[in-house]
C-alpha cells in the first residue's frame, strides 16, 4: 500500500520534487505473450551491448600499431557511436509512437548488424584519414541502429510490465551487462581464431538474422501513433529528473573511458588478449549478476534512491583503487581486478533504479501513464547515458594523453563524488520540504474541524 505522502505526491502534479515513489509490485500475470516478448528483448539487448564492447581488447593496439591513430581519435572512435545515440534517441521517443515501436525496435537491430558487418571489413581500408572516417561513418550509423533498439526497448519495458518496471529493467541490464562482459571475450577469442574479420562478420550476421526473424514473431505493440506534443526540456527541467540523468552521464563517462583507456593499462602487465578479455568481462559480470536483485528490491518499495546514492560512492571507490589514485601507491594486477568488481557492483546499484525513478517523477509532475511518456522519458535516458559515454572515450582520452590513466581515474572519482553530494543536498531540501507540506496540511485540516461557535 501506498502511504498518505506518497499518494498526495502522486495525485498532485505541483508537488515539487519530492522523492518519487511507486507501489511496490503486486503479482503481474505473466502471460505467454509477455514471457515471448521479455524473452526476445533480453537475446536482443544481450547481442547489441556485446557488439558495442566487441573490439575493446584488439581494437585499440590494432588501430594504433596498423593504422597509426592516436589515443584521442581511437576514443573518438568509441564515442562516435555514443554520439549518434544521444543526438538520436531524444527524436526516437518523442516520435515512438508515430513510427511505430516494432518497426524501429527491428529496424534499428537490422541496421546496428549491418553496421558492424561493415565496420570488419575496414580492416582492409589504407592507414590514414580514410581508415578513420570510415570507422567513424559505420560507428556513427551503428549507434543510430542500436538508439533506435534501445530507446524503444526501455518504452515497452514501461508499457508492458508497469507494476514490474524495476524487475524489468534489472533483467535487461543484466543481460545488457553480460552482453558487455562476453563482448571482449567473444571479440578476443574470435580474433584470435580468425584475425580482425572474423568478430564482426558473426555477431553482425546474428544481429541482422534475428531482426529478420522478429518481423514475424515479436509481438504487436499497440501504440496511438501520434507524436509526442509536448516539449523535451519541460521534462528535463523537473529538477529530480535532471539529477537522475546528470547521475547517468557521470557514471557512463567513466565506464566509456574504461573502455578505451583500461585496454593499454592491462598491457603494462604482459597479459594476452584472452587474459585482458576475461578481466573487461569482470565487471559487466558482476552488473549482470545483481542488476536483477537490485531491481527486485525496488518494485518492492526499498529506497531507490538511497541505492543509488550508495552505488555511486561504491564507484568512486573503485576509480580510486582501479589506477590507483597516485597518492595511493603504485599500480598492481589484483588491486586492478579488485577495483573492477567494487565497479562492477556499484554500477549496477546506482543505475538500474534510475529509469523507474524518472518515470515516476514524471507521473507526479502531471505527465500521462501512456506509451508517448513512455518513449519521452526513454528518449531522455537514453540521451544522457550515451552523452556520458562519447564524452568519456573523447575527452577522457584526451586528457588520458596528457595526464596519463592514473590521474585520469582520479579527476573521474571527484566528479562522481562531487554529483553524490549534490544528490544528497537535493534529497534533503526535498524531504525538508515533504515534511513542511505534510504538517501545512495537518494544521489546515485541523482549522477546517473547529467549529464555530
Amino acid at each position: 500500500m501506498v502511504d498518505n505522502e506518497t499518494s498526495k505526491i502522486i495525485a498532485d502534479p505541483k508537488a515539487p520534487d519530492a522523492p518519487a515513489q511507486l507501489e511496490p509490485s503486486r503479482p503481474v500475470g505473466w502471460t505467454t505473450r509477455k514471457k515471448l516478448l521479455l524473452s526476445l528483448m533480453l537475446v536482443t539487448q544481450l547481442t547489441v551491448s556485446c557488439s558495442f564492447s566487441l573490439l575493446a581488447p584488439f581494437f585499440p593496439t590494432e588501430a594504433e600499431q596498423r593504422k597509426k591513430l592516436s589515443k584521442s581519435q581511437i576514443g573518438f572512435i568509441f564515442g562516435c557511436f555514443q554520439m549518434s545515440n544521444l543526438i538520436m534517441a531524444p527524436l526516437f521517443g518523442k516520435y515512438l509512437s508515430l513510427l511505430g515501436v516494432k518497426y524501429l525496435y527491428i529496424s534499428g537491430l537490422f541496421l546496428s548488424g549491418g553496421c558492424l558487418i561493415c565496420f570488419g571489413i575496414l580492416d582492409r581500408a589504407p592507414a590514414g584519414p580514410s581508415y578513420l572516417a570510415l570507422c567513424i561513418l559505420c560507428r556513427a550509423l551503428g549507434g543510430v541502429g542500436s538508439s533506435a533498439s534501445v530507446t524503444s526497448g526501455f518504452a515497452i519495458v514501461a508499457q508492458e510490465f508497469p507494476h514490474a518496471i524495476a524487475t524489468a529493467t534489472g533483467l535487461l541490464e543484466m543481460v545488457n551487462g553480460a552482453g558487455f562482459g562476453l563482448g571482449p571475450f567473444v571479440g578476443g577469442a574470435l580474433y584470435e581464431v580468425g584475425g580482425f574479420v572474423v568478430p564482426f562478420a558473426a555477431v553482425g550476421a546474428t544481429m541482422m538474422l534475428m531482426s529478420v526473424m522478429y518481423i514475424f514473431i515479436f509481438p504487436s505493440i499497440k501504440s496511438a501513433r501520434r507524436a509526442y506534443s509536448g516539449s523535451l526540456l519541460s521534462l528535463i527541467r523537473i529538477p529530480a529528473i535532471l539529477i537522475m540523468s546528470m547521475t547517468v552521464f557521470f557514471a557512463f563517462f567513466g565506464l566509456a573511458f574504461l573502455d578505451v583507456g583500461l585496454g593499454p593499462h592491462l598491457k603494462t602487465f604482459n597479459l594476452s588478449v584472452i587474459v585482458t578479455g576475461v578481466i573487461f568481462m569482470t565487471a559487466p559480470i558482476l552488473y549482470a549478476l545483481t542488476a536483477p536483485i537490485w531491481g527486485w528490491l525496488v518494485d518492492r518499495g526499498h529506497a531507490g534512491r538511497i541505492m543509488i546514492v550508495v552505488g555511486n560512492l561504491v564507484c568512486v571507490t573503485g576509480m580510486v583503487l582501479i589506477g590507483p589514485v597516485p597518492i595511493v601507491g603504485k599500480s598492481h594486477l589484483w588491486l586492478t581486478i579488485l577495483a573492477i568488481v567494487i565497479l562492477g557492483i556499484g554500477f549496477a546499484c546506482s543505475q538500474v533504479p534510475v529509469f523507474r525513478d524518472m518515470l515516476m517523477t514524471a507521473r507526479a509532475h502531471g505527465f500521462p501513464d501512456e506509451l508517448e511518456t513512455h518513449g519521452l522519458i526513454s528518449g531522455v535516458y537514453n540521451f544522457f547515458y550515451p552523452f556520458g559515454a562519447f564524452l568519456g572515450a573523447v575527452v577522457g582520452g584526451i586528457i588520458s594523453d596528457r595526464i596519463g590513466f592514473r590521474w585520469t581515474c582520479s579527476v573521474i572519482a571527484l566528479m562522481v563524488f562531487t554529483m553524490v553530494m549534490v544528490m544528497i543536498i537535493f534529497m534533503l531540501i526535498s524531504r525538508h520540504l515533504s515534511h513542511k507540506r505534510k504538517s501545512q496540511d495537518e494544521q489546515d485540516k485541523g482549522s477546517e474541524e473547529i467549529p464555530l461557535k
